[in-house]
C-alpha cells in the first residue's frame, strides 16, 4: 500500500488530497492513460518529445522547480484516516491507496512526469524529488477524461508578448550566456530588442509612437502592430549585429534606438503617404518592417564609417538604393504605392518570410558596399 500524508479538501462536493509523493514513488505507482487506436478510450495525447527534453534540461541544469502539483486519479478504493482540522475548510490526516487500486492515472503532468523519468535516470539522487501531488478519487475514466479536456483545453498559454518581456528580465538577471543554451536564439533576440521597442514606442518623434500594442492593452485603432513581431522583427537586425556590439546596445540601448528612429523617420519622408494610412500599407506591417529591420543593419554600418546616423545621412543612403533597385526592378520604388496591400509590389505585400527575406536581399544589394578598414 501507498500512506500519503495528505490535507483533505472539499471541493463541490468532490474531495481533494493534496500531498507530496518522492518521484520514485510517483514513477512505480503512476501510469498514464493514453489514446491510441488500440486503446479508444483512452484521454491522453501523445507527448512532445521535444517539451519532454527541454523539462530535463530544465531540471538537470537550469533551476529545476516543479512548483505546481501534478493531479493524479485513484479509481479505485481508498482510506482516509483523519487527524485535525485545518482552519474549518480541510482536514489534515494519512491516505491509504492499497495495492489493488494501482495503478495512479495522471490527468495533468504527464509532461513532467516523463522528464522526471528521464532525469532519475542521469542522475539517480532526483529519486527523492520531492513533487506536490493532487489526489482525486474519480471512479469512471470518463471522469478523468473530463477533467483532463478542461484543464488542458480551456487554460491559455502565456502570450508571446509578455513571454518576451519575461525572457528579457531572466536574461537581466542571470547573463545571455545563462539563458542561450535552453532558449531558441530568435525569442533571445526579439527579448533583447524589448528596450529598444520602447523607446521607439514612446518616443514622440518616432514613426512608432503609441502604434506597437504592448501585452496589457487592448487593440485600439492607434495600434498597427503588436509588440511580438515589432521586437521579433529587430529581433533580426540585431541578429546581424556582433556579439560585443550587442552588448554594448543591451547595456545603453538609446544610441541604437535613436538611430533606428532616424531610420524610420527617413523612410516616413519617403513614403509619406503609406504612414499617413498605414492600414491601406505594408510598409508598417509585418512585411515591411521585417523588410526593413533586415536592411537596417547595413545602412547602420554605413552611416557608422563616416560617424553620421542622422535621418537626413540615412534617407540618402535609402534613396540611392530605391532608386537603383528601381532601375533593376523597373518599378518605382520610391512611391508608396510600392507598399499598396492590394496593388503594391508583390514582394512587398508578401507576407512569408522567403518574399520578405528576398526582398530585403534586394534592397541591400541595391546599396553601396561597406567600405574595407584601411590597411595599417
Amino acid at each position: 500500500m501507498l500512506r500519503l500524508n495528505v490535507l483533505k479538501i472539499t471541493q463541490r462536493n468532490v474531495d481533494l488530497y493534496i500531498t507530496v509523493m518522492k518521484a520514485s514513488d510517483l514513477l512505480r505507482y503512476a501510469t498514464i492513460d493514453w489514446w491510441r487506436e488500440d486503446n479508444l478510450e483512452g484521454y491522453q495525447r501523445p507527448l512532445t518529445e521535444r517539451r519532454v527534453a527541454k523539462a530535463v534540461r530544465y531540471l538537470l541544469d537550469e533551476e529545476g522547480l516543479f512548483p505546481t502539483s501534478v493531479l493524479i486519479n485513484v479509481r479505485g478504493e481508498v482510506e482516509f484516516n483523519p487527524a485535525s482540522s485545518v482552519n474549518g475548510f480541510g482536514e489534515l490526516g494519512v491516505l491509504i491507496i492499497p495495492y489493488k487500486s494501482f495503478p495512479l492515472r495522471i490527468i495533468d503532468g504527464q509532461h513532467r512526469f516523463a522528464a522526471v523519468r528521464l532525469a532519475v535516470r542521469e542522475d539517480p539522487r532526483l529519486g527523492n524529488y520531492a513533487l506536490p501531488v493532487s489526489v482525486l478519487t474519480f471512479k469512471s475514466r470518463f471522469d478523468e477524461m473530463r477533467l483532463f479536456y478542461v484543464v488542458n483545453s480551456r487554460q491559455k498559454s502565456v502570450p508571446t508578448s509578455l513571454a518576451q518581456r519575461h525572457l528579457h528580465r531572466t536574461i537581466s538577471e542571470k547573463g545571455e550566456e545563462k539563458v542561450t543554451p535552453f532558449e531558441n536564439r530568435k525569442k533571445v533576440l526579439a527579448a533583447e530588442a524589448i528596450p529598444i521597442v520602447d523607446i521607439l514606442r514612446n518616443h514622440p518623434r518616432s514613426p512608432w509612437y503609441r502604434r506597437v500594442q504592448l501585452p496589457s492593452e487592448r487593440k485600439t485603432k492607434e495600434h498597427i502592430i503588436t509588440q511580438t513581431s515589432f521586437a521579433d522583427s529587430i529581433g533580426y537586425a540585431l541578429k546581424e549585429i556582433s556579439r560585443d556590439e550587442r552588448s554594448s546596445i543591451w547595456e545603453h540601448p538609446q544610441p541604437f534606438a535613436l538611430a533606428l528612429m532616424n531610420y524610420w523617420i527617413a523612410l516616413k519622408d519617403l513614403y509619406a503617404e503609406a504612414f499617413a494610412t498605414p492600414s491601406e500599407y505594408t510598409i508598417q506591417k509585418t512585411s515591411g518592417c521585417y523588410v526593413f529591420h533586415l536592411v537596417f543593419p547595413h545602412v547602420y554600418k554605413l552611416c557608422r564609417q563616416v560617424n553620421d546616423f542622422s535621418k537626413d545621412e540615412m534617407k540618402k543612403l535609402l534613396i540611392a538604393m530605391l532608386e537603383r533597385f528601381g532601375e533593376q526592378e523597373r518599378v518605382n520604388a520610391t512611391n508608396s504605392e510600392f507598399w499598396n496591400r492590394t496593388t503594391g509590389y508583390p514582394l512587398a505585400i508578401g507576407t512569408g518570410m522567403k518574399m520578405i527575406k528576398e526582398l530585403a536581399n534586394r534592397f541591400v544589394d541595391s546599396l553601396p558596399p561597406v567600405p574595407a578598414p584601411a590597411r595599417e
